[in-house]
């Protein structure tokens, strides 16, 4: 029934049915004459967002700009009664999102099959440390695919997969509250707040905050998480505005590894799905996170402006496992050695970014033209000790009993992994024009001059190398409007990207690594009732950090099609889907087990997924909606190579919500038939970990 859904609703965008339209296309027009398109200016309807601010740092219509974006409005979170980040991100095509379960320690999200890049207000998260799954300040979530290189290439450079851009919750000019709190299976308790408080017409001032307790299926995981964010706006009510913006975010729980491929989803026994690798009393693994930053606006006259924004921000954390090294047993059949592991880092940031625009006409054009430049500093020092190296510990992971109590290894010569120091600078000047031509073809140009600097230490091995590159990196795209309901677009840009998650082997210096993408497709918008595009991609790129220790000689290549679209027949009706095919793969001979054509891991072939709302219009029934959707993603490799693959699986989610004016209380269910399945887990070289089973959340709220 979903595939027959799905199937229905992506012909009834493609095909070529009348569809009844406000304004009769001009049918007396000579076919050689281009017909002025009309532009409409119209509110955002249900799910469909019609502009975005991150793809351009300019609000540009998305149907006119040459690249696939999907905004994620706080309504779709809100109707769904999404927990996390990580969840809404199920709404976008082809990503697949950091998992709720890990440490967040590195940012493991895939957009297109390669790792994406984490903002939040446009700064890079770089590990995305601290409580990163929070949606409470959350106002809305652009997802940019591909190669964003002119205008986002803070931290380590230019993002490969994609961006991943949070744009946070600002002061209003009119007063008001929510208090509310979440209750759900596994002791999950949540209570929030947003406070919106003006405190004169010059100074606006809001401050949202959430804490989160909660267990697991996974024996012994417990999870503690808060999440605090000020923010105060003076504006003089005209041309200047002045954001300052402040967060504090902790993250604790028992560092889970997930489990191995063989005993789960290979092998012939079975590890229990509930296992948790480690003994009972490990301390909890900490992430945090401190920033804080300054956004300027500035309206200088009717064709300039310019906007400034600084940060400065800290993070870190601790690991502290007993962590087996392998998905096949050291000993079989299902003995694993193990060794007492802690790994800390600490990272701190200084990020500046500047631009100038000016919008202006000229003959049959409308053009907005972009300058800026942006400079980011990160220090970043870890450490990884493991006493594996004096003596191993071996588990029957078959019948486990940890006899062998945690205790931190010792920093010496004997147990360090890695001792590293590691400054990367990235900075640049960029350029972009856009134009619309006869109101009709849309064309965005620009180029950036990047740098990208690693100073690189490791004192385990004494490893020491400097790498700098310089590179222009072009952009360039365009989109022709067809008719006002259907457009064709085409982009290519490139970029450049440090290799700053790695230690590589003594001796190897860590070449930047360098990425193209090309896209082309089709966006479509009607009445702004049916909203989306499809999208055909292909992302190459080269030096790509393989092994540990690392080498950067690997070779990718991403080729897919995608498509998203919303679907808002009626008032009451609110639907959504998307569908994604993604075929990431090596394109060189990396060692005996990862060839030319082994596949990347982790990244599912085949996903799609569809939502239905709908708001009861009823006069005895109105403010009650109900919500039914689901997910499908096929297996994913657990390591770059066929040798172990996760299992496909299927969810469905339901909610249910009453809301007046001032009180809300909602009911969701997720996995909502109990499916059983293992997915694939982003640690230390791949691994798997067991579905949350069936989890239920109520939230009751009061609004002033």
């Amino acid at each position: 029934m979903i595939k027959k859904t799905a199937l229905s609703t992506l012909l009834l965008c493609t095909s070529g049915l009348v569809i009844a339209e406000d304004v009769p296309p001009n049918q007396t027009e000579a076919v050689t004459k281009l017909e002025s398109m009309q532009v409409r200016a119209e509110p955002d309807s249900g799910y469909a967002v019609s502009n975005s601010s991150s793809a351009t740092r300019t609000d540009t219509p998305i149907k006119q700009i040459p690249q696939s974006i999907q905004v994620l409005p706080h309504q779709l979170i809100d109707d769904q009664q999404n927990v996390t980040v990580s969840e809404a991100l199920k709404n976008v095509s082809g990503v697949v999102a950091n998992d709720e379960l890990a440490t967040p320690a590195f940012e493991t999200t895939r957009i297109r099959g390669f790792k994406a890049e984490h903002l939040v207000d446009g700064f890079s998260q770089y590990y995305n440390t601290g409580d990163r799954e929070s949606l409470v300040n959350v106002e809305k979530i652009e997802v940019l695919k591909g190669a964003n290189s002119i205008l986002h290439s803070g931290g380590a450079g230019s993002p490969v997969g994609g961006v991943i851009n949070v744009t946070s919750k600002l002061p209003q000019a009119k007063a008001f509250g929510e208090l509310g709190i979440k209750f759900g299976t596994n002791s999950f308790f949540q209570p929030f707040f947003d406070i919106n408080q003006p405190l004169s017409p010059n100074a606006l001032f809001r401050v949202t905050g959430e804490f989160t307790t909660s267990g697991s299926d996974i024996a012994l995981l417990d999870q503690n998480r808060y999440n605090v964010n000020p923010t105060l706006t003076l504006t003089d009510g005209k041309d200047t505005t002045l954001t300052l913006q402040g967060k504090l975010s902790h993250w604790a729980q028992q560092e889970y590894q997930g489990l191995p491929a063989v005993g789960t989803v290979a092998g012939n026994f079975r590890i229990k799905r509930d296992l948790f690798i480690g003994e009972n009393n490990i301390p909890d693994t900490t992430a945090d996170f401190k920033g804080i930053w300054a956004t300027l606006d500035h309206k200088i006259n009717d064709m300039w402006s310019f906007n400034v924004k600084a940060r400065y921000a800290e993070s870190q954390f601790d690991e502290q496992t007993q962590l087996i090294f392998s998905n096949a047993p050291d000993m079989p059949p299902s003995t694993w050695a193990f060794g007492n592991t802690q790994m800390q880092q600490t990272q701190k940031e200084h990020s500046f970014m500047a631009n100038a625009k000016a919008k202006f006409d000229w003959g049959m054009t409308k053009n907005t033209v972009l300058f800026g430049v942006d400079y980011t500093e990160i220090r970043d020092t870890g450490v990884m000790n493991s006493d594996a190296f004096l003596a191993f510990n071996l588990i029957d992971l078959a019948n486990p009993v940890f006899s062998v109590p945690y205790i931190a290894p010792p920093t010496s010569p004997f147990t360090s992994m890695f001792n590293s120091v590691v400054n990367n600078t990235t900075f640049g000047g960029f350029f972009q024009w856009q134009s619309t031509i006869y109101d009709r073809l849309h064309v965005v140009a620009g180029v950036r001059l990047a740098h990208v600097g690693v100073d690189y230490f490791e004192g385990t091995s004494g490893n020491q190398t400097r790498t700098d590159k310089d590179k222009v990196l072009p952009r360039l795209g365009a989109v022709f409007d067809i008719n006002n309901y259907f457009s064709v677009f085409a982009s290519y840009s490139e970029g450049l990207r440090g290799q700053s998650f790695s230690i590589f082997k003594p001796g190897v210096k860590p070449a930047p690594a360098e990425s193209s993408n090309f896209e082309t497709g089709i966006k479509f918008d009607v009445n702004s009732k049916i909203v989306g595009q499809m999208a055909f991609y292909q992302i190459e790129r080269n030096n790509v950090a393989v092994g540990f220790p690392a080498t950067p000689m690997g070779n990718e290549r991403s080729r897919g099609f995608e498509t998203d679209m919303t679907w808002h027949p009626t008032s009451a009706w609110s639907l959504l889907a998307n569908y994604a095919y993604t075929d990431a793969r090596f394109t060189n001979n990396v060692n005996a087990s990862t060839r030319a054509g082994s596949p990347v891991q982790g990244v599912p072939e085949h996903s799609t997924r569809i939502w239905a709302n709908y708001n009861f219009q009823q006069e005895m029934l109105k403010g009650l909606s109900l919500g039914l959707g689901a997910n499908w993603q096929s297996g994913a490799f657990v390591e770059n190579n066929t040798q172990y693959k996760s299992d496909s699986y299927y969810t469905m989610d339901a909610t249910a919500a009453y809301q007046t004016e001032r009180f809300k209380l909602a009911v969701s269910v997720k996995n909502l038939t109990g499916e059983n399945y293992y997915q694939f887990y982003d640690y230390f070289g791949g691994r798997v970990r067991p579905d949350t089973g069936t989890n239920a959340y109520l939230t009751a709220s009061f609004k002033y």
